[in-house]
């Protein structure tokens, strides 16, 4: 019985770190059904030309919690932190083209997931916030 419970213990352990190190998959890149014209804003230095644009049909939307936002974001980025989705969506309007990023894509990705049905439909994951590779914004508090 005891080697029963180790063979077993041991494939749950290997499963559990094949799952977090090489499983988790990417969504770098993903657009929603609209949102394909996004994808130029890919690369960062044509994210950072839109940061200078002050374009407000394009929202860039940092979905990582808020203490990691104040300490570097992208220019022009909102902080709307990915587990209060249920409560800041309805704040942003349907019209406006999203390019949201985080620190892991899959929470961007589960943010995505979550707009696109509520009616969503022009964003684009961006991907994890280390790839911005620009001067960044800090802050000491968010302003409303």
């Amino acid at each position: 019985m005891d080697l029963i419970l180790l063979i077993v213990s041991v494939v749950a352990v290997c499963f559990g770190v094949y799952w977090y190190f090489f499983h988790v998959p990417n969504y770098y890149g993903y657009a929603s059904s609209k949102g394909e014209g996004l994808k130029e804003y890919l690369d960062s230095d044509k994210l950072l030309e839109l940061t200078n644009k002050h374009l407000d049909e394009i929202w860039i939307l940092d979905v990582r919690e808020e203490e990691y936002f104040l300490m570097g974001h992208i220019p022009n980025a909102k902080n709307f932190p990915y587990h209060e989705v249920e409560k800041w969506y309805q704040q942003i309007p349907k019209d406006k083209a999203l390019i949201l990023y985080c620190d892991l894509t899959i929470k961007t990705q589960n943010v995505i997931v979550y707009l696109e049905e509520k009616g969503y439909n022009n964003m684009l994951n961006w991907g994890k916030y280390k790839r911005w590779n620009h001067t960044e914004i800090v802050e000491e508090s968010i302003s409303t």
